[in-house]
């Protein structure tokens, strides 16, 4: 049969030519488009494999970790909690209610003398704590391990105490006892260190340290656990400013945090004045001195006469009486 093809070009040797197989051949395929990877991630079953699979691993995680603190010990695992926030400062108190106070000198003392007995006075006037004072602080632990109070050290504004406060003395008398830890520190001594009066065998008291020494306790919080303390710090002969650094341990990672008043304020006492005669006044309840007709809520006196009670072993210069 005829045929319009042209015929196929051969060589000398009788092989056909490139160009003859070239016409002669099949055209190629055109060749796969390969899948997208974009359309793959696009894909719903992806996103939801990605979400069982991340939420395994979060369920893995837990399961573990739950069954390493039923083998170790709490205080060997990592906490979540940093441990600088391993500890809430629930409450910081002022719990003096009774003994020395000095209405610092200056203007407006003679009108915070007046609300002398009514609530909250000390509150209203510029007023600081004679010889001693008492601040309940209550601390709670954030952490899931246990924390460990180690020590806590008062930190003087400074690094000393200056001269005693004069102004307005005001006596008050001593009532009440709080059912907390007790413990006392002497600020303004050179090497300030928390005390306890611990009771001996034989009905003595005894004064040792309470976070050192070879009797040293710590103050431990498990996690939403609180602890009370009272604290009473003295100071015998300058006027002092300071705050507490806590020492603690969480995990066995040491840590520590300041502590201050209320409105981040530093804490603060004054010794009393060598001589009471440099007080401005002195002012006092008349039930201290039985017999004496009260002739107002308080009773006044000058410096003078409270230095010269002192001089006779009294500590309030009671009037005569008549």
């Amino acid at each position: 049969m005829p045929s319009n093809r042209p015929a196929a070009r051969r060589n000398g040797n009788g092989a056909l030519t490139r160009a003859s197989v070239r016409r002669g051949g099949r055209p190629r395929p055109a060749p796969e488009e390969r899948p997208s990877r974009l359309r793959f991630l696009r894909s719903p079953a992806t996103w939801l494999a990605g979400i069982l699979l991340s939420v395994a691993a979060v369920t893995f995680q837990d399961v573990l970790v739950g069954a390493a603190k039923s083998v170790f010990s709490l205080d060997r695992l990592p906490d979540r909690i940093s441990p600088e926030g391993a500890i809430d400062v629930v409450e910081v108190q002022d719990v003096k209610e009774n003994g020395t106070y000095v209405i610092r000198g200056g203007k407006g003392d003679g009108a915070a003398a007046a609300m002398l007995g009514t609530p909250n006075w000390r509150e209203k006037a510029d007023v600081v704590d004679v010889g001693a004072s008492e601040w309940m602080v209550t601390l709670e632990g954030r952490a899931a391990q246990q924390v460990r109070i180690t020590d806590i050290v008062p930190e003087v504004e400074g690094g000393q105490c200056g001269a005693p406060l004069g102004g307005t003395l005001v006596l008050s008398p001593s009532q009440g006892e709080a059912h907390v830890i007790p413990l006392e520190v002497a600020v303004d001594s050179p090497t300030p260190r928390m005390m306890t009066t611990t009771t001996s065998a034989k009905g003595v008291d005894k004064s040792e340290p309470y976070f050192t020494g070879p009797h040293a306790k710590h103050i431990t919080l498990k996690q939403n656990e609180s602890e009370a303390f009272l604290i009473h710090a003295t100071s015998k002969q300058g006027h002092c400013r300071w705050r507490y650094r806590i020492h603690y341990q969480v995990a066995g990672t040491p840590a520590e945090m300041v502590l201050s008043r209320p409105d981040n304020k530093p804490f603060e006492m004054t010794g009393e004045l060598p001589r009471g005669a440099g007080y401005r006044a002195v002012h006092f309840p008349p039930f201290l001195c039985p017999g004496v007709k009260q002739q107002g809520k308080w009773l006044t006196a000058t410096g003078e006469a409270y230095a010269r009670a002192r001089s006779e072993g009294k500590h309030e210069p009671c009037p005569k009486k008549g």
